[in-house]
Order: C-alpha cells, then sequence, then structure tokens
C-alpha cells in the first residue's frame, strides 16, 4: 500500500504543477472560486481530463486507459496531503482490491513508522525528511 500512497502523491504533485501553469489565472486554491468548472490537461503525454466539485477537483487519466482517478476533494494546493477518501478513489481506479479497514490500518500504521503526519481527523500529510 505505502509503494500506492507514493505513487499518488507523485501523480497528485504532478497534476497540480502542471495544473499551475495551464490555468495561471486561478488564484483561489482554498475555495477555487475562479477555478473553471472543467478542463484538461496534458501531462508528459497523457490526457487528463478535470471537474470541479464542491471545493475540490476531481483528475481523470483518459489516454492512455486504464482510467486512473485523484479526486483532490480539499487541500488542493498541498499536493503531499492525502485522505481515505481519496487513496481509496485511486486505488479502485487501479482495480485493487482493499477494505476501507485495510486503508485505514495501513494510515494509521504509517504514521507510527513517520511515513505519514496526521494533520486532522482524516487528512494525512507526507513527513518531510
Amino acid at each position: 500500500m505505502k509503494k500506492y500512497i507514493k505513487e499518488m502523491l507523485q501523480l497528485q504533485n504532478t497534476i497540480i504543477t502542471v495544473f499551475k501553469k495551464v490555468y495561471p489565472e486561478v488564484k483561489d486554491y482554498n475555495l477555487l472560486l475562479d477555478c473553471p468548472k472543467k478542463g484538461k490537461l496534458d501531462i508528459n503525454g497523457q490526457q487528463w481530463l478535470f471537474v470541479k466539485h464542491g471545493k475540490g477537483l476531481k483528475f481523470i487519466r483518459k489516454d492512455p486507459l486504464p482510467e486512473i482517478i485523484i479526486d483532490m476533494h480539499n487541500y488542493f494546493s498541498e499536493p503531499n496531503v492525502l485522505d481515505e477518501w481519496r487513496l481509496e478513489q485511486y486505488i479502485d481506479s487501479l482495480n485493487l482490491t482493499y477494505s476501507t479497514s485495510d486503508i485505514k490500518n495501513c494510515l494509521h500504521e504509517l504514521t507510527l513508522t513517520h511515513f505519514l503526519k496526521r494533520i486532522s481527523e482524516q487528512q494525512y500529510k507526507l513527513n518531510e525528511v
């Protein structure tokens, strides 16, 4: 599971970097009030679509298949943040089988080993070394 968390966080970093270059007019990274409702990004030759929802963005890789989902539903400007929901969406899009309790237990264990730091009741952040 740690491998998939690392992959997801790297993808989030890449997506946010490209998003900021393609949409420089977006300045409100808290509520995304000035963000387009939908759009697309070319990331290293891959086609990604995004849809705004609530105060976050859901990114879906359309090409190449399979589709991969990165749902940054909060903490958009912090690419090293994740939560159970975000991780579950990503893992489901990879067609991997994990239960919600597997994810909770893994996140808990990774905080005990200081790989992740719990920053709120539901959010975790990659521990900077």
